[in-house]
């Protein structure tokens, strides 16, 4: 159609298809209906209207395409989006004949490709562009980077650049001087964070919100290598762009809260927090990713990344249902953490567990979550995005059939969000059964997981809150809070502890967690030594769960 207005109508309706089958779980249908919400943005721009708001169609795909289970597929349609790749042509056209064949894996729309493959690819699979894009992250694999600068130095520098009032953009161009004069820095084509270029650049400014989901889908990859390395290369930058108290800082955390807490939590996992370079090695603190991210690469991989990004777009292509992750590229096998986003907690981190012979097993503690994962999302029954999305982790992992561990997540916005308040009256007693039935439930799912796909699974505790001031008003909420969490831990150890549940182990840390404070209900808040940002923890934890694992029960064998 050359008419404006139907053009936006129907990038409205892909879009309500999109959201309202995503929130019923239809996850291989809602990506379809995405990604042509975004190929129908690119013909709105050939008619010159401004309306399309294709940035915003390129980030629900990127997001709907990791509820897939496939982040590689959104990090790459931003990246092509950047670089202002075009769509290839479509028909958007209504085929009755498709309609009854649709039913099976389609919603019904009667469109051909409707949930036929496990994630639709809305930008070309053959292109010269996605193969440069693909290049420039082999490049930067390739890459030896011999410089000493380490987190403290950003931080340091972070810190400098701060004091001065300078334009954001001279601000921006001193870090960028700074950084390429002791490192090698990506390809012009992957740094996603430059919106200094000129207007007749090839690439175009990604807005705020764009940056900030990228940064999320490259640093929570379980990829390592490369894709983890513009993570944290990208972090001076935005925190550059991105001060708390600027304009922009302040739109953010107040319009994309989700996107905003992931940067603000990642940016403390890659540089961790300034110490005094004498108190290093004597005070409990946590070790940056970014130290470790640009270290020699001594691990084997069987394929290529960019081998493997094209094998896993010809797979979707074909809709081929299984596409299991590659091998890691780090010196140590994985343990993949699933869950909801206090995985990130041990993201990248190396695990040291001591057998009975004292043999030390190492492990990669390697991140793959499921944003938003509530406990009693792990249910059978349950229709909604995270429990699709946690199921479609599972079957990536690599090793399936044989005995496998992971660690699991979930529990903390069930208590923040999901459990006790009015929601409760005349179904249950007391708040106190509400969570030892949502425990129940939890690792009841758990150990039929476990048995599905032959795992055994280590449980994360809830960690307590930080302490936060009660000036701003929710102090009773947290408070509530604080006892829900102190109630699921209990009964956690209570459960676990009785090894009734077939395959599944605590992590028993939690109350190495605990500070004393008399302002809490339940006598504690979280140690100011694990604090990332008053709700996760930092990853000054993995010696705990180091620990944990060894005395858990589980089969170390397994690991």
């Amino acid at each position: 159609t050359d008419d404006v207005d139907s053009i936006l109508a129907l990038i409205d309706a892909h879009e309500l298809a999109g959201r309202t089958l995503r929130d019923c779980g239809k996850i291989r249908q809602s990506v379809f209906h995405f990604g042509m919400a975004w190929k129908i943005c690119q013909l709105g721009k050939q008619h010159d209207t401004d309306n399309c708001n294709e940035w915003r169609a390129v980030g629900d795909y990127a997001q709907i395409a990791e509820i897939a289970g496939f982040p590689e597929i959104g990090i790459l349609a931003l990246l092509y989006y950047r670089c202002q790749g075009r769509l290839e042509p479509f028909s958007v056209t209504h085929d009755e004949s498709h309609l009854s064949e649709s039913i099976g894996c389609g919603c019904g729309c009667g469109m051909e490709l409707c949930g036929a493959s496990p994630c639709f690819i809305a930008f070309p699979s053959e292109s010269n562009l996605v193969q440069k894009i693909l290049d420039a992250f082999e490049d930067l694999e390739r890459t030896a980077f011999e410089s000493s600068l380490t987190a403290h130095d950003i931080l340091g520098h972070l810190a400098l650049i701060s004091r001065s009032k300078s334009p954001i953009e001279m601000h921006f161009q001193e870090m960028n001087n700074f950084l390429t004069n002791k490192m090698t820095i990506a390809q012009p084509i992957l740094q996603f964070w430059d919106n200094q270029m000129e207007s007749s650049s090839m690439f175009q400014k990604l807005p705020t919100v764009n940056m900030l989901l990228l940064l999320k889908l490259l640093f929570t990859s379980p990829f390592g290598g490369s894709v983890l390395t513009l993570s944290c290369m990208s972090i001076p930058y935005l925190s550059i762009l991105l001060p708390p108290s600027s304009k922009e800082g302040k739109r953010m955390a107040k319009e994309y809260k989700s996107h905003n807490a992931y940067f603000v939590f990642i940016r403390s996992l890659v540089l961790g927090e300034r110490i005094k370079k004498h108190r290093v090695g004597k005070v409990m603190h946590n070790t940056p990713v970014w130290d470790s991210a640009f270290q020699s690469r001594d691990g084997q991989k069987e394929k290529s990344l960019s081998y493997y990004f094209k094998e896993v777009i010809r797979d979707c292509g074909s809709n081929k249902s299984v596409c299991v992750l590659p091998r890691l590229m780090f010196p140590h096998p994985p343990i993949y953490v699933v869950g909801d986003s206090h995985v990130l907690s041990l993201a990248w981190q190396t695990l040291r567990v001591d057998d009975i012979n004292s043999y030390e097993h190492l492990r990669t503690a390697t991140p793959f979550p499921a944003t938003g994962l509530k406990a009693y999302h792990l249910r059978s029954s349950t229709q909604f995005f995270t429990h699709y999305n946690f199921h479609a982790l599972l079957r990536r992992l690599p090793n399936q059939g044989q005995n496998r561990t992971i660690i699991l997540s979930a529990g903390e916005i069930d208590c923040r969000e999901g459990i006790g308040g009015t929601l409760l009256k005349g179904y249950y007693r007391s708040c106190n059964e509400a969570v030892e039935d949502t425990v129940l439930k939890y690792l009841g799912a758990a150990s039929e997981i476990a048995l599905e796909y032959n795992l055994q699974i280590l449980i994360m505790p809830v960690a307590p809150h930080a302490y936060r001031s009660e000036k701003n008003g929710k102090s009773v909420g947290r408070a509530k809070r604080r006892e829900t969490m102190y109630l699921w831990n209990k009964v956690l150890r209570s459960e676990l502890k009785a090894s009734k549940w077939s395959n599944v182990f605590l992590l028993d840390y939690e109350e190495c967690l605990q500070y004393p404070d008399r302002t809490s209900p339940v006598g504690y808040v979280l140690n100011p030594c694990f604090n990332a940002d008053y709700t996760h923890t930092n990853n000054a934890i993995v010696p705990l769960v180091s620990e944990a694992i060894r005395n858990s029960g589980c089969n170390l064998n397994f690991l």
